[in-house]
């Protein structure tokens, strides 16, 4: 124990002495420099890249003599900062890898800045390439920016930071600590946050291929790619997209980040099942978007011209973008994966008491949600419930339930009988919930934060129940139900104020934990569940 806690104090002492280095490095260039010759400020301040290099290139400078007197002192038991970062050749696979990394990365970024949430509440990552996009010459933004500064922040928070802790530390600790000094060195608070999580990337990549390289060359593409991004007019052509966009960017971007770690770490053939996985989601999100998109053209272009009466029934595209993606998606899986949808979605009868639970489980949850979201301080936070359940809710009783009889069948077959079914072929089961449940929340609720946790605690139940009962129809049946309750809630007085909203929220929560209990305990016996993911099995395969 005392030789595990000298080697994790020797390894901070020897990180104490390179990070005060590079303190003192750029303080002294800021008393002794700046401050004193303001021509040579002001070039800086033209040309923050440069800048940059100068610092980082006296700091290194120092760092390799600190490195030389510790390997004579030690009598070359301490290696050198060079040796220890190990800049060992990468393969051009792994060159691949790196850029196809940066390239989510960076997609990452650009989608994340530019959504209306971030953009409204910081500027920090505007900022960020403003002020390193700073330069006479765009070469030394390329240079200095997207290389050397990248080298250098490796070289100190990998090959010196990361490996010094590694010695006294096991990885689980070593990553997150190394992460958080890098962030703590970022010019601005959301950056940290960006940095942190970029830095444990940085550690896993390293880690894996064993070079300096490796993280040196994902931080350099990425780089380059957002400065060439700024170049090219594509943040501002970004920040013209809506949210929608923004956010199937995001994860387009993390998917990609994601997908290429598992390959970098467990090989190619780990990765098929998420490839197919996330091919075959981009297909069912695409067609769904794409429909939509159809038929929103239309809309506009061709109908409310004609017919301009009609603006206040946009209700009649969405009847018709249910009626029309169904059969679409049968066509398409039939033709191109040989597959039929009915048998997939699983349409399987249930028992009475089964049927019985289910209702009384969407009643209940129906009563929960609008006692929630009729909540003073809820409505202020979550305005777009109102917004959007509103919006149908405020239509006559013929039009609502004859919409949502159509509705209850399309979601369900697109969220449950496709999305999910992929989701869990390759996730585990919680994770594909509540991924469903986000999905969700981004194609109907255009990103927002609480309707998205709204739609991502449905997506958990309903999965729950499509998984006990291998049924569609019960999933279809409880979200006609429920909100046909919330017709029925809204158009009797709505929830009651006061204390009886206070209890209906309380029993309406225990009654939905009750019934769940209760429809897990009726579920099917384990050798007939069997039975049903074999037949399952077989009907996927037809």
């Amino acid at each position: 124990m005392k030789a595990k806690l000298l080697t994790v104090a020797r390894s901070i002492a020897h990180i104490a002495v390179y990070l005060f280095t590079f303190w003192l490095v750029s303080v002294l260039h800021e008393t002794l420099l700046l401050q004193n010759f303001p021509d040579y400020r002001a070039f800086m301040e033209r040309n923050i890249p440069i800048f940059l290099c100068t610092v980082f290139g006296i700091a290194f400078l120092l760092f390799l003599l600190i490195s030389k007197l510790q390997k004579i002192l030690s009598k070359g038991k301490i290696p050198g900062i060079i040796r220890t970062a190990n800049f060992a050749r990468l393969s051009m696979n792994d060159w691949v890898k790196l850029a196809l990394m940066a390239f989510g990365g960076a997609l990452l970024f650009l989608a994340v800045m530019n959504l209306s949430g971030v953009r409204d509440n910081t500027k920090d990552f505007e900022d960020y390439i403003n002020v390193f996009g700073t330069a006479e010459s765009f070469v030394y933004v390329i240079l200095g920016v997207g290389f050397f500064a990248v080298a250098f922040e490796e070289l100190l928070f990998r090959g010196i930071v990361f490996n010094a802790f590694r010695k006294g530390m096991p990885v689980w600790v070593t990553v997150p600590l190394t992460s958080l000094i890098y962030s703590y060195f970022q010019p601005s608070f959301w950056i940290s946050v960006t940095s942190f999580f970029l830095s444990v990337l940085y550690c896993l990549v390293y880690i894996r291929l064993g070079s300096i390289w490796g993280s040196i060359g994902i931080g350099a593409f990425v780089n380059c790619l957002i400065m060439i991004a700024d170049k090219a007019g594509l943040v501002d052509a970004f920040a013209k997209l809506s949210d929608v966009l923004l956010v199937l960017f995001a994860a387009a971007g993390l998917l990609i980040i994601v997908g290429t770690l598992v390959w970098m770490w467990k090989g190619a053939s780990a990765m098929k099942k998420y490839a197919v996985m996330a091919g075959n989601l981009a297909v069912y999100v695409g067609i769904y978007y794409g429909l939509l998109q159809v038929l929103v053209i239309i809309w506009e272009q061709a109908v409310l011209p004609k017919y301009p009466s009609l603006a206040s029934h946009g209700i009649i595209g969405l009847y018709t973008n249910a009626i029309l993606a169904m059969p679409l998606y049968y066509f398409v899986l039939k033709v191109f994966y040989k597959k039929d949808l009915i048998a997939i979605a699983q349409f399987r009868k249930a028992s009475g008491k089964v049927h019985v639970l289910n209702l009384l489980l969407a009643v209940c949850m129906a009563v929960w949600v609008m006692t929630l979201f009729s909540i003073p301080e809820v409505i202020k936070v979550a305005p777009g419930f109102e917004n959007i359940v509103g919006f149908f809710l405020a239509h006559n009783a013929w039009v609502f339930f004859s919409f949502f009889v159509i509705n209850s069948v399309y979601k369900e077959i697109l969220f449950r009988a496709l999305i999910f079914n992929e989701l869990k072929r390759a996730l585990p089961l919680t994770a594909a919930m509540i991924i469903t449940g986000i999905l969700y929340g981004i194609l109907f609720f255009s990103g927002d934060i609480p309707l998205m946790l709204y739609g991502t605690a449905g997506a958990i139940i309903f999965g729950l129940i499509y998984v006990w009962y291998r049924s569609i129809v019960l999933t279809i049946i409880n979200e006609f139900v429920l909100f046909s309750a919330y017709y029925i809630i809204r158009h009797s007085g709505g929830i009651p104020e006061g204390a009886i909203q206070y209890s209906l929220l309380g029993f309406s929560s225990i009654a939905i934990l009750a019934l769940l209990y209760g429809l897990w305990k009726s579920k099917t016996a384990p050798s007939a569940v069997r039975r049903q993911q074999q037949e399952s099995a077989r009907a996927e395969a037809i």
